[in-house]
């Protein structure tokens, strides 16, 4: 009975030291069970310099909106649409005859001025019958603005009866429009009838306004050599004050003439460049104002590309580089920076640049969307994915592997090129840098790289 006690107990012992027994070969197989693997990648020396692309807008190379430099009425004007002009050619002129006016009127005063001078140096002191000589001028060029102003007037009133019969007439085509006795053809010329006699009504009137101004401009002239000549009358025989007040006469007549004279230059239109009008909005006859569009002219030998730069990368432009530019159907031309605005934009935070093609194909056209390429200068020739950089307490960083083992390292970044980055110092070539999931692992922990 006994022995066959034991036997069981031996049996039941040896299952229990098997069972809480396990090979070594079984225990390492269970800790690479556990070790996590991760994706790495090597740190190569960059070779070949970064591209930079941006996207920009093609416009012409220069681009003006022409305007008169004084007001006026608009005598010739001999340009058109898609017309090709030269730097320095005349467009178009203004009315001057004021202008000459006022430079003969002037001439006229300082010859009198002069005549009065030369009496005083002479001892004759009658010097009040040259000012009732200017002052008869004046009032005959009043008077004939006064016969103008009449005429004028007087030409408004009829056009403003002819616009009140035409309203009439299109209000009683409209009623027989509105019952189908007349087609629509016969009410649009009624109407653009209308529309004619309006804008010449308007030109009329601004002529009216221009002709009461130098009307006053006159009463003004007069009005000032009526004081000067009562000053003369009231003055101190001293010749030197006299012959003072003679020398400002005379300055001020000239000054009158250099006004009038600048204002013939500025009544003409002239193009700043050689280029095509694109646009013209005045025509003869017209009464324009002092710096109002009359037309735009553009200069198609090349086009501009604009393109808008990061603070980050403002320093890779200078001007007169060589950059690449290729249009929306993929050609491809040389251009170079002809521009690099000196401030940044507060709406966007970025710098304008402009880049010029010359002698531009033709079907570079403005408005179409162009890509810059340039090379890309870089502090060092290592470049990693985005993902491998992490932020701490303490910088940025990235883990490494080494010996199957974690590493933290702090790096230094420059620039970031699309979804990559350029690390600056903290990793060498040859350094295996994990690439996803670095905010799930800790330094020290053992991993499995896995490259790729």
């Amino acid at each position: 009975m006994k022995r066959s006690l034991v036997i069981p107990v031996v049996v039941t012992a040896l299952l229990m030291i098997s069972g809480c027994s396990t090979p070594a070969s079984s225990k390492m197989s269970e800790e690479t069970k556990k070790t996590k693997v991760v994706n790495i990648i090597k740190v190569i020396e960059q070779k070949q310099s970064s591209i930079m692309t941006k996207a920009g807008v093609i416009g012409a190379k220069q681009e003006n909106q022409l305007a008169f430099g004084t007001s006026g009425k608009i005598v010739t004007l001999s340009i058109k649409k898609g017309m090709k002009v030269k730097a320095g050619q005349v467009l178009g002129t203004l009315d001057t005859s004021g202008n000459q006016s006022t430079i003969a009127l002037s001439q006229t005063q300082i010859n009198g001025a002069q005549e009065k001078r030369a009496k005083i140096l002479r001892g004759d002191s009658k010097v009040v019958d040259t000012y009732d000589s200017t002052i008869q001028q004046t009032e005959n060029s009043i008077a004939n603005t006064e016969d103008s102003i009449k005429k004028q007037e007087i030409k408004i009133q009829d056009q403003m009866k002819t616009l009140e019969q035409d309203k009439t007439d299109l209000q009683r085509k409209e009623a027989l429009f509105s019952n189908g006795a007349i087609s629509k053809a016969d009410i649009d010329g009624v109407r653009t009838k209308v529309d004619k006699a309006q804008l010449s009504l308007k030109s009329e009137q601004t002529e009216l306004e221009s002709l009461k101004q130098q009307k006053k401009r006159l009463q003004e002239q007069k009005q000032l050599t009526l004081r000067q000549r009562e000053k003369a009358i009231q003055a101190d025989k001293d010749n030197a004050d006299r012959l003072a007040s003679i020398t400002t006469e005379i300055a001020t007549a000239q000054n009158g003439i250099v006004k009038a004279n600048k204002e013939i230059q500025d009544s003409k239109l002239i193009a700043p460049f050689d280029g095509i009008i694109t646009d013209v909005s005045f025509h003869s006859g017209d009464v324009v104002a002092q710096g109002s569009s009359v037309a735009t002219i553009v200069d198609l030998s090349g086009v501009k590309v604009s393109i808008e730069v990061e603070p980050a990368l403002i320093q890779q432009f200078t001007k007169g580089k060589s950059i690449t530019v290729i249009n929306e159907v993929g050609e491809q031309t040389a251009g170079s920076v002809t521009y690099i605005s000196p401030l940044i934009d507060a709406k966007n935070g970025k710098y304008k640049v402009e880049i010029t093609v010359p002698h531009s194909p033709e079907k570079w056209q403005g408005g179409m969307i162009a890509s810059v390429q340039m090379p890309r200068k870089l502090a060092t020739s290592t470049i990693l994915p985005l993902e491998c950089i992490g932020v701490g307490e303490k910088g940025r960083y990235v883990l490494v592997v080494e010996n199957g083992m974690i590493k933290k390292r702090k790096v230094e970044i420059g620039q970031i090129i699309g979804d990559r980055i350029e690390v600056l110092s903290g990793v060498h070539p040859g350094d295996s840098v994990v690439t996803s999931g670095i905010s799930f692992l800790l330094e020290g922990e053992k991993v499995t790289p896995k490259e790729g």
